[in-house]
């Protein structure tokens, strides 16, 4: 039997259950969220100025003003508290369907992209326009707006641009047995620099790094149901599959076959 594996970033996640909603309120009205928001949310800041407020004490208060939008998840405890006297803000949630979602969206945060503006105001003027009633829109809308972000955060600051090539290599063709000699080419460094440079920017070792890529696509391969386990292995690059499995294990925190 003989299969292929196509190379493809893929997402980590899926969402669904996704709404947009636009409120009002005075100066001084506040909303608390003793239990969290049902669901993780976008709140962007179209007109006035918002304060939210968090039970939790290692989190610090964020202060949106108009143009800028937070991202809360759901559970998350805290106070919505209107500062101006004309407030209006346009709100996106959607719920997490499968996987989990990434690091920079595991907490409350405010975010910085330049189509902001653009995504929730047309957002606003096609659901008023009745674009709402496709539940499609609203897929579109909230993919759109998750990639800008994940696009914004993959930036690497200019000290580590000459890893872009490697990282970019390790996560298109994982399955490949290079050296990390060949890596350190394509960023024109020597091993050993690249390696710290490496570890410095990713907090893993470039083997480590490329294995828990292998491990997280071998999830994916399992539950697909078309995979057995020695099968996930091979197609992402492990030989040794005794290895594969304790490292499954580690990572994930149960062996493949769980996930089959």
């Amino acid at each position: 039997m003989s299969k292929t594996t196509y190379y493809s970033q893929k997402a980590l996640f899926t969402i669904g259950n996704i709404s947009f909603l636009t409120v009002q309120r005075p100066q001084g009205h506040h909303i608390s969220f003793s239990e969290g928001r049902t669901q993780h949310s976008f709140i962007y800041t179209f007109s006035g100025s918002m304060c939210y407020s968090f039970i939790d004490p290692a989190t610090h208060n964020i202060h949106a003003a108009a143009g800028e939008f937070v991202f809360i998840p759901s559970g998350t405890k805290h106070t919505s508290t209107y500062l101006d006297s004309d407030n209006e803000v346009g709100i996106a949630q959607f719920d997490l369907i499968d996987g989990e979602l990434p690091h920079y969206l595991t907490a409350p945060t405010r975010i910085e992209i330049d189509q902001a503006e653009e995504i929730f105001s047309s957002y606003r003027t096609d659901l008023d326009a009745g674009a709402g009633n496709h539940p499609m829109y609203h897929l579109y809308r909230m993919y759109e707006l998750l990639w800008h972000i994940s696009k914004q955060v993959q930036k690497v600051p200019y000290k580590y641009k000459k890893l872009q090539s490697a990282l970019k290599e390790m996560n298109l063709h994982y399955a490949d047995h290079r050296k990390i000699v060949y890596y350190a080419d394509l960023s024109g460094m020597s091993e050993p620099g690249f390696r710290r440079l490496f570890t410095e920017y990713t907090g893993l070792s470039p083997i480590e790094y490329r294995n828990r890529i292998r491990l997280q696509e071998a999830k994916k391969l399992l539950r697909s149901g078309e995979y057995r386990v020695d099968e996930a292995a091979e197609a992402v690059g492990f030989t040794n599959l005794s290895f594969f499995c304790r490292s499954y294990k580690q990572l994930l925190g149960h062996s493949p076959g769980k996930d089959t």
